[in-house]
Order: C-alpha cells, then sequence, then structure tokens
C-alpha cells in the first residue's frame, strides 16, 4: 500500500499535502514519533514498521516494509530518496535497509538450495533465475567461494514469473532427489526431469520481490546488503572481508 504510493512521488522534498496540519511541536523525540505515527496512520492506513530521528537535524527516517523515507518532525514534509553521506559518499538509506533485508530472510524458512563451505566464514543468500546467464556465470564461481569460506544459499526468482517455464524448471530443480546437482545441471544447459512437490519456489519469488529484487543474480549478505548482478569470487570475498571489519 505504502510502496504504491511511493511510486508515485519524486525523489526530492514536496509539500505532502495530506500530511499538512498543525501538528504541534513536541518537546522530546519520543512525544515526536508519536505525533507523526498519529498522523501516518490516518494517511496510509496502518503504522510504519520503524519511525526514528534520522542523521539530519529535524527529519526522521520512516520504514514501511522495505520502503524508507524521510519526513519533517512537524509533519509538514515528506521526502523520498537516497540520503548521501557528502564526506563519506556513504548512502545512509540504503544502509538503513540492511537490517530490514536481515530480518526479513530471518522471518520465514526459506527452504534454499544450499552450497556450503567446509570452513564457514561468511554467507551470502542469493536470488537467482534457471534461465539467468549472468547467474549460470556465477554459479560456477561457488566452488571457489565455498574454498574461500563462504557458504551459498540459493532462492529462486523466476524473473519471468509466476507461470513462466523458468518457474516450471525451479519447481523440478527444487524437487529433485539432488537438488544441488539438479540445480548445476539446469544452469549448465543439461535437461532436467519434471517433477513437481509442496516446494517454496512461489514464497522464495515473492520475498524477492518484498525485497526489491529486480533482476538476477540478486546477492544479498548476511548484514542484509544487497549485490545486484554478477561478481567474480575473490571480488566477493573483498567485499564481505571489508564489510566485517566495519
Amino acid at each position: 500500500m505504502i510502496k504504491k504510493t511511493l511510486l508515485g512521488l519524486s525523489l526530492s522534498a514536496f509539500l505532502f499535502s495530506a500530511l499538512v496540519g498543525n501538528v504541534a511541536v513536541a518537546k522530546s523525540s519520543t512525544a515526536v514519533i508519536s505525533t507523526l505515527k498519529t498522523k501516518l496512520k490516518e494517511t496510509f492506513k496502518s503504522e510504519p514498521d520503524s519511525i526514528k530521528e534520522s542523521v539530519v537535524a529535524g527529519m526522521y527516517e520512516v520504514i514501511y516494509g522495505t520502503e524508507l523515507v524521510y519526513i519533517s518532525s512537524d509533519g509538514k514534509y515528506f521526502l523520498s530518496g537516497n540520503l548521501i553521506d557528502m564526506q563519506t559518499r556513504e548512502n545512509i538509506s540504503d544502509r538503513a535497509k540492511y537490517s530490514i533485508r536481515k530480518t526479513m530472510l530471518s522471518k520465514q524458512d526459506n527452504r534454499p538450495v544450499i552450497f556450503k563451505a567446509k570452513n564457514e566464514k561468511h554467507k551470502l543468500t542469493v536470488f537467482t533465475d534457471i534461465d539467468c546467464p549472468y547467474c549460470a556465470k556465477l554459479h560456477r564461481e561457488v566452488p571457489a567461494l565455498n574454498e574461500k569460506g563462504i557458504t551459498v544459499e540459493y532462492l529462486m526468482f523466476p524473473r519471468a514469473g509466476l507461470s513462466s517455464p523458468s518457474f516450471t524448471k525451479a519447481v523440478s530443480m527444487w524437487c529433485a532427489d539432488d537438488n544441488k546437482q539438479s540445480m548445476t545441471d539446469a544452469k549448465e544447459r543439461k535437461p532436467i526431469a519434471d517433477k513437481t512437490c509442496d516446494n517454496p519456489i512461489k514464497a522464495q519469488y515473492l520475498l524477492g520481490q518484498e525485497m526489491g529484487v529486480t533482476g538476477t543474480p540478486a546477492i544479498v549478505t548476511a548484514s542484509g546488503r544487497l549485490i545486484p548482478g554478477y561478481l567474480p569470487a575473490d571480488r566477493l570475498a573483498a567485499m564481505l572481508e571489508a564489510d566485517a571489519k566495519k
């Protein structure tokens, strides 16, 4: 609901008419948050999942699902877009979404296809598509990732949708007696046997959509960082080590 509303918004500050009103200036952050929650609920018919002070004085960070926006403390101004630290060049808005993705991944049993490292140091969750060339290219890096102590957990995201041949192949792969081998065979364009069973493919696809995945491969680190597209094992390992030191 909030996501649909935000699609029509500009990525700059503007006067959000539905929130304009004489919101009393509160003396404490707690009182401001309480007032803003009420106004947001009146507008969107539901309270935000999270609201807190942002790094910018007078602006509050609001989260609905995976949608992050900002609202002024008086409730008059609504900002949709990325907040960038000019000194560090860090995308503060994206950093705030890390915890959202991490929580979403942990809230349900995703039943991934797991390529586990013997001496696991890091874990990657990869939204993948059987028919995606760059997904196949990334899959060829899995042995090297495992060797570096990186476990890869695959969730399926058939880009063509739930009624597509890619979705059917994903179901057959997941339902195979050895779905790891079936995954590898399918990505190498080898035929796999048609098979059906109770499976999580639809749930995985919908989770990907909810998390903002639009293409594959989409790599999510244990911290919740989203890395779109293919990267070789060496670069992925270096990024994970750098993140671990932060």
